[in-house]
């Protein structure tokens, strides 16, 4: 999955940044370098081929934040960014799809720790960051769900049923201890029984 870490400057919106965050913060990292071996910014720029403004902004953005320097500094660094990158996914993890916490404490989270000044905690940039964690998870299910199986030696699992309610009546068939879901499919009742084939898709997922 690629980097959720989401720029936080003023820019425009429908504009492409001309560097992503990690390239950003390497940059920075060589203009900084420069400067305390005494090259002026004007120099600088033309190593890095960066606009001289550019860097400028990157600077005074640097120097305005309102944390401890080294905390800062650490932040926009790239270990630091792939450290934050973790964080926001972990927390996406554990308080929305583990702890149904909710997007919005996501972003409180991320207001109290002063992390936004560094991550994008607006709601409608967080349900981004949550849509790319569940498709992620998705697609990790997808893939290791047959290989998993393979290893396993068989054994009779007895099933549950279950029912949500996503676009209509929806019957599920669950392992009460892995909490692994079957097959689902509408119904128009609850005390509608699941015929044998329907079953069999169930343990045909699981042998596959």
């Amino acid at each position: 999955m690629g980097t959720v870490i989401q720029d936080i400057p003023h820019i425009n919106h429908g504009s492409r940044p001309r560097w992503d965050r990690f390239e950003r913060a390497d940059l920075f990292e060589q203009y900084r370098e420069l400067r305390t071996q005494g090259i002026s910014e004007r120099q600088a720029a033309k190593e890095l081929k960066v606009p001289r403004t550019t860097l400028q902004a990157w600077r005074i953005w640097h120097d305005t934040l309102d944390m401890c320097p080294h905390v800062a500094e650490f932040l926009q660094s790239s270990p630091g960014l792939a450290f934050l990158h973790r964080i926001v996914i972990a927390c996406h993890l554990v308080c929305v799809e583990v702890g149904a916490c909710g997007i919005r404490l996501v972003c409180l989270f991320l207001s109290l720790t002063g992390l936004d000044r560094f991550v994008a905690a607006s709601y409608g940039a967080q349900r981004q960051v949550n849509l790319q964690v569940e498709q992620a998870m998705v697609a990790y299910g997808q893939d290791e769900t047959a290989p998993l199986a393979q290893g396993m030696p068989h054994k009779d699992l007895t099933v549950t049923q279950d029912e949500t309610f996503a676009g209509g009546l929806c019957l599920i068939t669950m392992d009460p201890e892995s909490n692994f879901t079957g097959y689902n499919g509408l119904c128009g009742s609850c005390s509608t029984p699941f015929s044998e084939p329907e079953t069999s898709k169930f343990s045909s997922q699981l042998s596959a």
